[in-house]
């Protein structure tokens, strides 16, 4: 079969158009910004098309601080988000090397991921979501909008989004950090920010690896990562770049047969924004380049193992909006997002007329590619009376490759304060998400795709109420996701092979409750507890797998309550205790030895509890922490091996900078 080729020059033309288009036309992946707020002064959130203050959010928006981050018991962004509400966090690789991340039952393809509102989700697999080129010491906060949200980002923000944000600091700042713990492990990591005339600078390095906790468990990763910030008049010019690559031991990590798995990969990535204050105005231009090479037989591979798989995807797109504001009472917003995604792979997509060499790999080559296209454009009217929001607006979604091509997906959020404490508020969504490359063409020995396979759709609603006041917040929401054509990697009995197949119709229902009270801003003094946390949720799917084996979207988490308390212990001194609750549904056939078990085990719940003590003296930071401190054996994937207790100890230091 021939390459599929796209017409690289309409594919020119309308990237061009589109940049030509920025004054006009929009789509909402503007840096989604939630700021946290500062004594007496109101709450600011971006979380929608447009930025409104808290008293008029539509959405459940949870923001992680840069202070929450400092002192938590973790040292990646997958560690961070293992305790956020209702997001599902299912690691392979320790400290950041692999996890999928889902929210509110949906699969790890069904989460967008932004940096800085820019789209880094790969087109390839969502295990490659998070292979991000900065470590948890640059990130300013992290923003998850829960619930569908393909009419405010696109295809692809099906069940919620997750937005890294870093900060760029108006005066000059430097920190290092060191790590060491148990299995050989280590890191290293530093940042700089700089003032130079109207520009500010960041620079944020790192390296860290382990031995690993188990046979073929060793990992070794390095992040570098750039932002600046150049004031032009009332405009403002920011880049960004970053380069992370990741080597590991992959133990059992996509089959249980052949245990003794590796991967690389490598990531470059880049984008350009301006922004202009008035009119709301911010265009946008981005190019992401991932390569991954995976080994099912990290050594003395059998004499049917031919080739390792070779992977190099390629996303450029670009993306504005454009807001007129009609005074105190409204916002019209339109917007554009245009996306081009490529792959070139030996497993992957359709026959290449000329194999392409791959550098470092003198025998390999990328015989296989596909190349894709998809554009929306959107619209949405914003209408603020007294106490009463509401936003009403759509997203037309242009696939090429698509019978029909064209979908339309409105949607409808509602609020009402019904006094300075809380209020409430609906939404109704219609929501997509596109099948990734290997969901259509990855073949092997245990897999078969699908080329064939129907974009996800679903109808999301939502309701529930909200509460804020002197540092303390919480809210109740009750949702539901009508889904169809849900994807999955499915099979009937151990013995058959995984097989990407549409679900017909999956319906999630499901309620959540959270509570935060930061006792020091609340009271406007120090106190012995600073500040607890709690949520809890609950989901149940229509569907089960009782009739076949489902690899990602029936194994949902049914239950999930999550509890973070901060303290003071002496002066100088504090911990913070993370504890987390989860049961998941659905179950897996378990391997002994290498041979399989005829009959299904269930998930079984578990407990995991973290802590951190430091010690805060002058711009130092001394810490010891430890992670799993129950020891409790943990399953996330069924095979895939979890470490048990693992305790560790670092230091960060950031000097004081008297030159702003």
């Amino acid at each position: 079969m021939k390459y599929n080729q796209l017409n690289i020059r309409n594919i020119i033309l309308l990237f061009l158009i589109s940049i030509t288009l920025f004054p006009i036309l929009s789509f909402a992946q503007q840096a989604d910004t939630l700021l946290p707020a500062k004594e007496l002064e109101p709450l600011v959130i971006t979380a929608e098309k447009t930025a409104v203050t808290y008293s008029r959010l539509m959405r459940v928006v949870q923001v992680i601080s840069k202070e929450d981050i400092s002192n938590l018991p973790v040292q990646s962004i997958e560690n961070v988000l293992e305790y956020a509400l209702n997001t599902d966090i299912r690691s392979r690789g320790t400290f950041g090397i692999q996890a999928d991340i889902s929210i509110r039952g949906g699969s790890f393809d069904q989460t967008m991921i932004l940096l800085n509102g820019v789209n880094i989700t790969d087109p390839q697999t969502g295990h490659h979501n998070l292979d991000l080129p900065l470590d948890i010491s640059a990130i300013e906060r992290i923003e998850i909008l829960q619930g569908a949200g393909a009419r405010i980002f696109g295809p692809n923000a099906f069940n919620g989004v997750i937005n890294i944000i870093t900060s760029v600091e108006n005066c000059p700042q430097a920190a290092i950090a060191g790590m060491a713990g148990e299995h050989g492990l280590y890191k290293v990591n530093g940042t700089l920010g700089l003032k130079i005339l109207q520009s500010s600078h960041q620079f944020a390095l790192g390296k860290s690896a382990s031995n690993g906790f188990i046979s073929n468990t060793d990992f070794e990763q390095f992040n570098f990562f750039y932002h600046n910030k150049i004031k032009t008049g009332k405009s403002t010019i920011e880049m960004q770049s970053g380069f992370s690559s990741k080597d590991f031991g992959a133990n059992s990590f996509y089959t249980p047969k052949y245990p003794l798995q590796y991967e690389a990969t490598r990531t470059l990535f880049a984008s350009l924004r301006i922004n202009t204050q008035k009119p709301g105005f911010s265009p946008v231009v981005y190019w992401r380049r991932h390569f991954d090479r995976f080994e099912l037989f990290r050594s003395d591979p059998p004499s049917w193992y031919t080739s390792h798989n070779y992977h190099r995807t390629d996303v450029l797109g670009s993306n504005a909006s454009y807001t007129f504001i009609q005074g105190k009472y409204g916002k019209t917003t339109a917007g554009y997002d245009i996306r081009y995604e490529k792959i070139v792979s030996n497993k992957l997509g359709d026959s290449l007329s000329v194999p392409i060499s791959i550098p470092s790999e003198a025998s390999a080559k990328y015989y296989l590619g596909k190349e894709r296209v998809h554009a929306a454009l959107f619209g949405e009217q914003s209408v603020y009376v007294g106490n009463f929001s509401v936003s009403a607006g759509f997203l037309v979604n242009y696939q090429a490759e698509i019978k029909g091509r064209f979908s339309i997906y409105p949607g409808l959020d509602a609020g009402y304060q019904l006094n300075e404490l809380f209020r409430i508020y609906a939404s109704a969504n219609r929501t997509l998400r596109l099948p990734t490359f290997t969901d259509l063409y990855y073949n092997d020995a245990v897999s078969i795709g699908n080329p064939d396979l129907k974009p996800e759709e679903a109808i999301s609603i939502e309701s529930g109420v909200k509460f804020l006041k002197n540092g303390m917040s919480g809210h109740l929401a009750v949702f539901k996701r009508y889904g169809s054509n849900m994807i999955d990697w499915v099979k009937p009995t151990a013995e058959e092979k995984w097989h990407a197949e549409n679900l017909t119709d999956v319906d999630l229902t499901g309620a959540e409750i959270s509570f935060h009270s930061d006792f020091n801003r609340h009271f406007k003094r120090d106190c012995f507890i600073s500040s607890v946390s709690a949520g809890y949720s609950m989901i149940t799917a229509n569907k089960s797998s009782d009739n076949f084996l489902s690899k990602y979207v029936l194994d949902i988490l049914k239950h999930k309550a999550d509890f973070q308390l901060s303290h003071r212990i002496i002066k100088n001194v504090s911990a913070h205790w993370s504890l987390s609750y989860q049961d998941r549904a659905g179950g897996y056939i378990k391997y002994v030895n290498g041979v399989a078990e005829t009959t299904e085990s269930a998930y079984q719940p578990f407990f995991l509890l973290d802590s951190r003590i430091s010690w805060t003296y002058k711009g130092w930071v001394l810490y010891v922490e430890g992670s799993n401190l129950l020891d409790v054996n943990t399953i996330d994937f069924g095979n895939v091996p979890q470490p048990g207790r693992w305790i560790r100890g670092g230091f960060r230091f950031s000097p004081k900078i008297n030159k702003c």
